[in-house]
């Protein structure tokens, strides 16, 4: 097995070249990653691939989410005006805050009219792309709120396969699932079909590729020290944050980062947000005769920290390793026991601050950022999944903190190449074969020796991985077997199309 490390010693051993420098290192590491991207894309490597599930979300309407309803109360009742942007319910919907990042960006239908779902503010309120144009009501009951796009996992490369199996729910031991696969459909195909965007199912037939969605990155930051109740962090140690936008629930790139070094005990770390002319970046709060959406209305934000870092020095022992901060406890007398603890931290649109104040909110335990662009692939899945295999209960806690929402569940399997992780720390392992390993160093070596102006080295590690990568292809590459039948012709019905004899069309 080839850690970073090991490749980037092999490189150095070939090269006869091995300074001891960590800028030189970071450039290699740098050209490492390169050739393991290539090699990762340059075919639909079977171990490249993933296996995930797809949970379906059916529609909010005024029937279906009624948790937090009064007794008797059938009916979410919306509160809408005229030539505004904001619409409240007049019941908490669970689901709706829960799953916010599922919802927004998705379409809500009231009065007939389609609008998108801008900022969930809470699970009574959420704020339109634009200004209701139906007439004012204190009881609207003609709405509904749709799930039609369905956003691929971040380290999604593409799609290679969605429909519904025979698990992960399982109807009937041993029966036949009773859906099958979803058909890709091209969006060009589907637009000459002239398909019902809205016709609903319980399952779905086929899926369209849309648009990906790219949310912007993030611009600058800067540290400083704050007097805080219940901060821990210590003297001395040095930090480096940054942060990324997360728009309808989908992270942007990261934004320049920022190094501080902690001058006294049990302080907290106050982080602003700000743009390259070092304006405060933030939402203005939502005002009802504004008919536009603020440019930075539902950008929150979320923090990173630089795993691959020295803290005792303030020096980045290699490339950046982004880990997501979490909030970790409340004080330092807190159990580990609150449902967030391991939850990146998520800042609100409106503000353009936050306040780091304990040590556990730097830990390693959380997830690495994948990224890198802030491009997001979505299908639409054909016809609209609106239909559900169990329910769920409303659950909350001895401190009426919802746990668990009421819930319809459908899920469907989905099958796709992986983005790989960039290796950063120098522990950290290419995810394929070994055998690939070495191929690695060979891709590097190329790109280096053109990097020196030897073309003719660089074209002999070429042709040596080339060599490599066509015999591994044979046991990495799955191949559909085809038997391939020559056309019949049928002769003995009049008139024939065909002469028989020479394959000719008769004239």
């Amino acid at each position: 097995m080839a850690n970073l490390e090991q490749l980037r010693q092999k490189v150095k051993n070939i090269t006869d070249y091995s300074p001891e420098l960590q800028q030189f290192n970071n450039q290699l590491d740098d050209l490492i990653n390169d050739a393991y991207y290539c090699i990762w894309t340059m075919k639909r490597w079977n171990f490249a691939t993933k296996l995930s599930v797809l949970r379906f979300h059916v529609d909010i309407t005024k029937n279906t989410d009624l948790g937090n309803a009064a007794a008797g109360v059938t009916e979410v009742k919306a509160v809408v005006n005229q030539s505004q942007r904001q619409v409240v319910f007049d019941t908490s919907i669970d689901r709706l805050i829960f799953y916010k990042d599922q919802w927004e960006g998705q379409p809500i239908e009231i009065d007939n009219m389609e609008y998108t779902i801008n900022k969930v503010i809470s699970g009574t309120t959420i704020l339109l792309d634009r200004s209701f144009e139906g007439p004012t009501s204190t009881k609207n009951i003609g709405w509904r709120i749709k799930k039609r796009w369905y956003d691929l996992p971040k380290d999604c490369l593409e799609l290679l396969y969605l429909g519904h199996r025979d698990y992960p729910y399982v109807s009937a031991t041993g029966s036949q699932n009773p859906y099958g696969k979803s058909t890709a459909i091209l969006p060009r195909r589907e637009e000459e079909l002239n398909l019902r965007t809205d016709y609903e199912m319980g399952y779905a037939e086929a899926y369209i590729p849309s648009p990906a969605k790219l949310t912007r990155p993030g611009e600058n930051l800067s540290i400083a020290e704050t007097e805080i109740a219940g901060a821990n962090l210590a003297s001395g140690t040095h930090y480096e944050i940054c942060y990324a936008f997360v728009k309808d629930g989908k992270v942007g790139a990261l934004s320049d980062s920022a190094i501080h070094k902690l001058s006294g005990n049990n302080k907290g770390l106050t982080v602003t947000f700000t743009s390259w002319n070092n304006d405060p970046i933030f939402a203005e709060t939502f005002n009802h005769t504004w008919q536009i959406p603020d440019e930075w209305e539902g950008h929150r934000k979320v923090l990173f920290w630089n795993q691959n870092f020295d803290p005792a020095t303030g020096e980045r022992k290699g490339l950046p390793c982004w880990t997501a901060l979490v909030n970790g406890l409340n004080n330092t007398s807190s159990a580990v026991n609150d449902q967030n603890y391991i939850r990146p931290v998520n800042v609100e649109d409106t503000s353009s601050t936050y306040v780091i104040k304990q040590t556990s909110q730097f830990n390693n335990k959380a997830l690495r950022y994948i990224e890198i662009d802030g491009q997001h692939q979505q299908v639409r899945p054909y016809p609209r999944v609106n239909g559900f295999d169990y329910s769920l209960n409303q659950i909350k806690d001895a401190n009426n903190q919802l746990l668990q929402p009421e819930d319809f569940v459908r899920e469907g399997v989905i099958r796709y190449m992986v983005k790989p992780i960039p290796l950063c720390i120098k522990t950290d392992v290419p995810n394929m074969p070994y055998e690939f390993h070495q191929l690695i160093v060979y891709k590097a070596l190329e790109d280096i020796y053109l990097k020196l102006g030897q073309q003719g080295l660089a074209t002999t590690y070429e042709r040596k991985y080339q060599k490599e990568v066509s015999q591994l292809a044979k046991r990495y590459v799955d191949k559909i077997d085809l038997r391939v039948q020559r056309g019949q012709f049928q002769l003995g019905q009049a008139p024939a199309v065909f002469d028989g004899s020479t394959l000719r069309r008769i004239t």
